[in-house]
């Protein structure tokens, strides 16, 4: 039975978070689609990830070369304004297998806003891989959005390489979508690259979600910050398996990573697993997981001020999403996520 986004070293076996079995999210077999003229790869930016295993799962990351129908290659050099890339999934176009190469030449400067939205149809699937290298003294902003309807499954895969002084500033955003595996891994292979991460989800319903988010440290004097804020309702499910990999030779690096998910109904499955590895001496490395609710003194302190409870509950969470959401340099979109997002928590406008 294949094994879909297992951590490198066997850690919680006692939650059950080393690795999710397949039955449990029962994943179907994609359809004969038919496929794009243009679905070449970029070569450096494959020879990058060389030796690493990148992706959901072999089976998934198969399947996405087998049944590809949507690709971009972006070789980008000097500075570039924001690339806006739209997926819009319906009900005469209901599966998207996509991939988005992204070569970031020595001291370049780029931005992308990648938009995944359905019209609510049922059957939508989505099996996206997204790859970025960062050469040298290159700054690489990547924001994913994932806006889909309950019925669709989401396979999302993200991985990056940097190479010495490079930075990634990446934001990954999902409200909806009933079936979502995620898998984000940075590899810090340069000297003093660095990433900064923010993530947000929001789940209801019986949606699912297990999300795999690994910062690989190899070079030294790396950085990386990660931060997941989420929100879970109903009878919703998440596993969040957050890792810091700290490995040989990365001399002083300096590894964050954590999840804070607010529980808003009493029937939720949450799993959170921050987790530090480390093969290194005089590394840094911090991990950190909060589930609960809403902090009551400062809810007293707002509704204080006038405002009802409910109003004070949507305004704290909401403002903990805020980060990772003003990320999104397109202002329709943003305040279309926002919205969605206030609908989402307690559906009704303040």
């Amino acid at each position: 039975m294949a094994r879909i986004n297992e951590m490198r070293m066997p850690t919680w076996a006692s939650l059950g978070l080393n690795y999710l079995k397949e039955d449990k999210v029962n994943i179907e077999n994609i359809e004969e689609t038919s496929k794009a003229e243009n679905l070449s790869e970029i070569s450096e930016v494959e020879e990058a990830f060389e030796g690493h295993n990148l992706g959901i799962s072999e089976k998934i990351e198969k399947e996405n070369k087998d049944f590809r129908n949507r690709s971009y290659n972006f070789d980008v050099k000097g500075e570039r304004e924001t690339e806006f890339i739209e997926f819009d999934l319906n009900k005469d176009d209901n599966i998207l297998v996509s991939n988005i190469d992204i070569k970031a030449s020595e001291a370049s400067k780029s931005s992308f806003l990648i938009n995944i939205f359905d019209d609510g149809s049922k059957k939508i699937f989505l099996n996206s891989r997204i790859r970025a290298k960062l050469d040298k003294n290159s700054y690489v902003k990547i924001v994913v959005v994932t806006n889909l309807c309950k019925d669709a499954t989401n396979l999302n895969s993200i991985g990056t390489y940097l190479a010495e002084d490079a930075i990634l500033d990446i934001t990954y955003i999902e409200v909806g979508a009933g079936k979502s595996l995620v898998n984000i891994d940075n590899i810090l292979k340069g000297d003093r690259s660095r990433v900064i991460q923010k993530g947000v989800y929001f789940k209801e319903g019986d949606d699912f979600l297990d999300l795999l988010a690994t910062n690989e440290h190899f070079g030294t004097d790396t950085d990386s910050e990660c931060m997941f804020n989420g929100a879970l309702k109903d009878r919703a499910e998440k596993n969040f398996k957050g890792v810091v990999d700290l490995r040989r030779g990365c001399h002083k690096a300096d590894g964050k990573i954590g999840d804070y998910s607010m529980m808003l109904s009493d029937d939720v499955i949450n799993k959170s697993a921050p987790i530090l590895l480390n093969e290194e001496r005089e590394v840094s490395g911090n991990h950190a997981a909060s589930v609960g609710r809403l902090n009551k003194e400062m809810l007293f302190y707002i509704m204080s001020r006038g405002f009802s409870k409910k109003q004070a509950e949507a305004m704290m969470l909401e403002a903990n999403f805020a980060p990772a959401i003003d990320n999104i340099e397109e202002e329709a979109l943003r305040d279309k996520i926002r919205e969605k997002v206030h609908q989402m928590n307690l559906g009704y406008d303040l």
